[in-house]
């Protein structure tokens, strides 16, 4: 436990139980990442799956205010107390290790994604954006996906990075219980965001507001081929016959072959 004076944005200890031992008691409790505490022992604790966003501001000795970081710190010399620069701490339950941001002097932050979706760090542009699979059945039409996702308030999400489509492709295997991807259980994928537009095969246009770009499609991780006899359009993730795991489908019914969605949202 990382132990500073400071305080929880919005936060008030004025109702919050009384607890000699916050620190510790964070620190036993696997999902907990923040204890908040003062002078009389006022504690609030905050936990892992039930946090997407934190500031924490410093404060003064005189403020009586404490606030203790679950993290790993880089060095392995126990009787080493780090100096502020040496501070970076970092949370590593979950998937995916989150490091708190200084967004300035005397303020750090730590934002999630909601729940055990999936958070992808994209450089072009530079966002956070979260994913999750959902399996609706096998022949769910676009429009029950876009619906499913719009239950929740987010998007059926677009890919911009090998690396998300291949997660979500693994993610969907995981959720149909697929152990291996025999030719069998090829083309047993979800929806994603894209729709071709235009007349190249490539020419294909994101909905979902925050991708950009076509990473996704580089190294032949695309087969695309827009259709022989009848058009197709509209995008999925799933196993194929070769490399690629994005693959074309009629839009509105997808041939038949969606199991479920990929939806997402930009972490703000």
């Amino acid at each position: 436990m990382l132990k500073i004076f400071g305080k929880v944005s919005d936060s008030d200890l004025n109702k919050a139980p009384t607890d000699e031992n916050c620190t510790q008691t964070c620190f036993s409790d696997s999902d907990c990442i923040l204890a908040f505490f003062n002078e009389i022992s006022n504690c609030q604790l905050f936990f892992y799956n039930s946090t997407e966003t934190l500031e924490v501001q410093e404060t003064n000795r005189d403020d009586g205010l404490f606030v203790a970081f679950k993290t790993n710190l880089s060095t392995t010399d126990l009787e080493h107390c780090p100096i502020e620069s040496e501070i970076s701490p970092k949370i590593f339950l979950g998937e995916d290790p989150i490091s708190w941001a200084n967004t300035s002097d005397s303020t750090w932050q730590f934002k999630k994604c909601i729940g055990n979706w999936k958070m992808f760090k994209r450089s072009n542009p530079d966002i956070t954006v979260c994913m999750q699979v959902f399996i609706l059945g096998k022949g769910t039409t676009q429009k029950e996906a876009e619906d499913y996702c719009s239950s929740m308030g987010k998007k059926v999400t677009g890919v911009a990075m090998v690396e998300e489509s291949q997660w979500i492709l693994n993610r969907t295997g995981e959720l149909l219980n697929v152990t291996e991807w025999t030719k069998s259980e090829h083309y047993k994928g979800v929806w994603i965001d894209g729709e071709r537009k235009g007349e190249g095969l490539y020419d294909i246009t994101w909905s979902d507001g925050y991708t950009e770009g076509y990473g996704a499609f580089e190294d032949e991780w695309a087969y695309l081929d827009s259709g022989l006899t009848v058009a197709e359009d509209c995008l999925f993730v799933s196993k194929t016959p070769r490399k690629g795991i994005i693959d074309d489908v009629p839009c509105g019914d997808g041939a038949g072959l969606p199991h479920g969605v990929a939806c997402g949202y930009k972490l703000e």
